[in-house]
């Protein structure tokens, strides 16, 4: 997993010292938990989040400090005594070592989301790991059970599962969550997604920003306040729309989601400009504002995470490609499709995606080596690709 968390002295000395409110916001990408832990040691209750199905507005209302996890360590040599090999991703795995290990121990509450399968095995296995050996700090868990299937059943369930996730918070922190602390948590939040809204549109049709720095400006809106990542964001942009226009073959990524830039940093070796993601850590990360004039926030939060989140439990077909066929035939030259050897998700999407190419004649290209270490026969496989796919579609 490519994060970078450093000593809390060194990183406030870094954050000092650093004025370019890119430099700043790279800083937050690459020292994830950073703010979570400042936030614990100030007496702030802490609430990691492992997707992002998650209603960030909600813990942000009952005044807890939101978190996505995404630092651990994949390969933690406790994780073997609990886990199979082979059958949770790197990046469950870490979340999954980082809590048995107390790395996690700043947390209050840790909120594991039904988007996944693997998420909702990661909810067991720790609780089992709890159960085995009290003695372990792992922070409290809990299920929000919301499914992305369209019905009314789903739709229902899943209101009543985000009440049951309110009165829960409230319970952490002692906190009511009234329409005053909603209102205003779905401003800062909207503010931050109108910011990643205005850098996407800095990626095409004449890019202004790499692959590998639009996720490292979009992510710390998973790691940070939301008041001061759209501050920052805003600066960014400001400085970006002056620059000149990158060159190279603009490609989407899509397939397996990438909480790294390992296959940005790859792609761009090829001089390839990666101009969106089909993952929830790029492109697909702010879609649209929760409406702030509803006369039921609640239900406002709920039906932004049901209608308007992706998620690989999404059903049916159709609404789970809307977002991939539109954007694969808007101004790029072609698609690298991402399934590493630990997929067990995306792989089923691919044979439906890649016919639709085929019948636009939208070239395609497959990766199946992890990101973190293409071997040098993908590399020449990228090459010949890069170079087979037209420019200006």
């Amino acid at each position: 997993m490519q994060t970078f968390d450093m000593t809390n002295s060194d990183f406030t000395a870094k954050l000092g010292n650093a004025a370019d409110p890119i430099q700043r916001l790279t800083l937050y990408y690459e020292n994830p938990a950073a703010e979570a832990k400042a936030a614990a040691a100030n007496g702030i209750p802490v609430v990691g989040i492992t997707s992002n199905t998650i209603p960030w507005e909600l813990i942000r209302a009952a005044g807890a400090f939101p978190c996505v996890i995404n630092s651990g360590n994949s390969n933690h040599s406790d994780i073997g005594n609990f886990m199979e090999e082979g059958v949770f991703e790197n990046r469950i795995r870490a979340i999954f070592g980082a809590a048995i290990s107390g790395d996690l121990q700043h947390l209050s509450l840790l909120l594991i989301s039904r988007t996944s399968e693997q998420e909702y095995k990661l909810y067991l296995y720790l609780r089992e790991v709890a159960r085995q050996d009290p003695r372990r700090r792992i922070p409290p868990v809990y299920l929000y059970d919301m499914l992305h299937t369209r019905s009314s059943e789903s739709y229902a369930y899943g209101l009543e599962r985000s009440l049951c996730l309110k009165k829960r918070l409230e319970e952490l922190t002692g906190k009511t969550i009234d329409d005053v602390g909603l209102l205003q948590a779905i401003k800062e939040s909207n503010t931050a997604r109108r910011a990643i809204r205005k850098l996407l549109s800095l990626r095409k049709p004449e890019p202004r920003v790499s692959g590998t720095e639009a996720l490292a400006l979009i992510g710390p809106s998973f790691f940070i306040n939301r008041d001061e990542y759209g501050c920052l964001a805003e600066e960014a942009l400001k400085v970006i729309e002056h620059r000149n226009p990158l060159h190279g073959k603009k490609v989407l990524i899509e397939g397996a989601s990438i909480n790294h830039l390992g296959l940005h940093l790859e792609m761009e070796k090829h001089g390839v400009v990666v101009v969106g993601e089909g993952d929830w850590w790029g492109s697909r990360s702010a879609g649209g504002d929760i409406n702030d004039s509803s006369a039921d926030l609640m239900k406002a939060i709920f039906e932004k995470y049901y209608l308007d989140t992706p998620s690989p439990r999404l059903f049916p077909f159709e609404i789970a490609d809307e977002w991939f066929q539109k954007a694969s035939v808007d101004g790029i030259d072609g698609v690298v499709f991402y399934m590493p050897p630990e997929d067990c998700v995306a792989g089923w999407d691919y044979p439906r995606r890649r016919r639709y190419l085929d019948e636009r004649g939208i070239p395609h290209f497959l990766v199946r080596d992890d990101a973190m270490s293409i071997s040098d026969e993908c590399h020449e496989r990228i090459e010949k690709f890069v170079y087979g796919i037209g420019a200006g579609r």
